[in-house]
């Protein structure tokens, strides 16, 4: 069996903290409870204090936070990128595209296109059918704002 490197590690952790975001965020969209319940319930849950040992807690703990305190911030900004309302746009989805537009605006170690296809992935695990097409047009249009720079 092969070594997995410190490379390989770190995605793998990245990944499993965007998971439990996109849990928690769609936990809060439905029940409104604050981060900290979240994590506590992350803590003491078998299964969930499993993954969260495999995660990269920090960076679980800024994406979630942030999206979580800045939510109207973050929704203002994709509203100009939807094709209906926001209000009809599904609880998995929403939290995708926050935490998408956190990771965007707030970790630009993380490429744009690492971001867009990480998001994308996990909209296709965990949304309904064909709404990581709709995700994908409009954290594409997101990245060309948010990261102009590195788009061009």
């Amino acid at each position: 069996m092969a070594k997995i490197t410190q490379k390989q590690e770190f995605i793998a952790r990245r990944r499993v903290a965007r998971k439990l975001s996109l849990m928690a965020m769609y936990h809060w969209h439905l029940n409104e409870d604050d981060f900290y319940s979240i994590l506590t319930y992350y803590q003491t849950d078998k299964d969930m204090a499993s993954d969260l040992r495999k995660a990269d807690t920090e960076y679980f703990q800024a994406l979630t936070e942030f999206a979580m305190t800045h939510a109207d911030e973050l929704n203002a900004q994709i509203e100009p990128y939807l094709d209906r309302p926001l209000v009809q746009v599904g609880p998995i989805e929403h939290a995708v595209l926050q935490l998408a537009t956190t990771e965007l605006k707030n970790h630009a170690d993380v490429g744009y296109k690492t971001v867009v296809n990480e998001w994308v992935n996990l909209g296709k695990k965990f949304g309904p059918e064909q709404s990581y097409k709709f995700i994908n047009g409009v954290l594409d249009k997101l990245a060309l704002e948010i990261r102009k720079d590195e788009v061009k």
